[in-house]
């Protein structure tokens, strides 16, 4: 997993460091650099809209194989993927849109873990022995944190890395993590006012999922909603635990990415209503299928009346072969 997280947090690294060398604010690169990310994503959102709403209207159809071949599981397969083929439609169509938020909060964890590297640009020899004097002089082992530990250590005792130059004391010096009062590189815990940091996640991670899902109700039926809905609920949990272990720059980004949700989904509602969607995909898949029936009638028509016109001309060419014979035969 770290190994994930550091190859995508390197192309990160480089858009959070841009960011923070127009704005020099660590907290202001990591906020932009959210707002970029959810606009970016906008057109993929709109397209999960679509595609939810489709699902929800093509649910009557399912429901209709679903019963007629309750008994043959094979069968029901069969015809399942013959009618998502028929009308072009992948169950798995919304899928990339909400895998990809989860690809890149692994590249954030990397680039918020490891500012020295993503942010500062150090070279790796000097942030190894940064490293190592912090975890010499403190008796702490090396972590995750440790180039946190190390930017943290340093504002308390500069001192101690003198031997690595003036250049990486004033490269250091310069990054601030501090961020409304609250040290993005500490990580949350109960004893202290830290604690309200994942608990606004947490608030605003249920909010969004609720107004999502009080917008999005006429898509309910969708295949699968049901256990969806106790993923969606469930994942704010998860990722408040989460919140709980890791630093407080990622929980900023998580808590910006939730209040430009719920903002994305109220907006996008007003352009593209769920329930405008379904109806419209609902007068398409019957107006689909009346086309597709009566193509196969004509069809059906076209190849039956050759067939009767092909039998005509084979009996009437055999008369005339059996004719000419006889004739012939009573000339000799």
């Amino acid at each position: 997993m770290a190994f994930l997280n550091e190859i995508i947090g390197v192309p990160l690294g480089y858009i959070v460091w841009l960011l923070y060398q127009i704005f020099q604010n660590y907290a202001l690169a990591i906020i932009i650099f959210t707002i970029l990310l959810r606009l970016i994503l906008v057109p993929t959102s709109i397209k999960q809209q679509k595609s939810t709403a489709r699902m929800s209207a093509f649910q009557v159809y399912i429901n209709d194989i679903n019963k007629k071949y309750a008994k043959n599981p094979s069968k029901k397969m069969e015809e399942l993927q013959k009618l998502y083929a028929e009308h072009n439609i992948s169950p798995a169509s919304g899928c990339l849109t909400m895998f990809i938020p989860v690809i890149v909060l692994a590249g954030m964890i990397d680039v918020v873990y490891r500012p020295l590297t993503h942010i500062l640009h150090l070279g790796s020899d000097t942030i190894a022995r940064a490293v190592e004097i912090f975890t010499s002089s403190t008796g702490s082992p090396a972590s995750m944190s440790a180039q946190l530990n190390v930017i943290n250590d340093f504002s308390l005792d500069p001192h101690k890395y003198e031997e690595l130059g003036e250049g990486f004391a004033d490269a250091v010096r310069a990054i601030d993590l501090n961020f409304l009062g609250f040290n993005l590189g500490d990580i949350a815990n109960f004893s202290s006012i830290t604690m309200i940091v994942p608990i606004l996640s947490l608030i605003l991670s249920f909010l969004s999922i609720f107004i999502s899902m009080k917008i999005n109700g006429s898509a309910e039926n969708v295949p699968g909603m049901s256990s969806m809905k106790f993923i969606m609920f469930f994942m704010p949990v998860f990722s408040f635990i989460i919140a709980l272990s890791v630093p407080m720059g990622v929980v900023l980004y998580w808590i910006i990415g939730y209040i430009l949700q719920i903002a994305q989904v109220l907006v996008l509602s007003r352009f593209y209503n769920v329930q405008d969607l379904k109806e419209a995909a609902a007068k398409e898949f019957q107006q689909a299928r009346k086309n597709r029936k009566k193509s196969f009638k004509q069809k059906n028509s076209e190849v039956g009346g050759g067939v009767a016109k092909s039998d005509k001309d084979r009996v009437l060419a055999a008369r005339e072969r059996l004719a000419k014979m006889y004739d012939e035969e009573t000339e000799s």
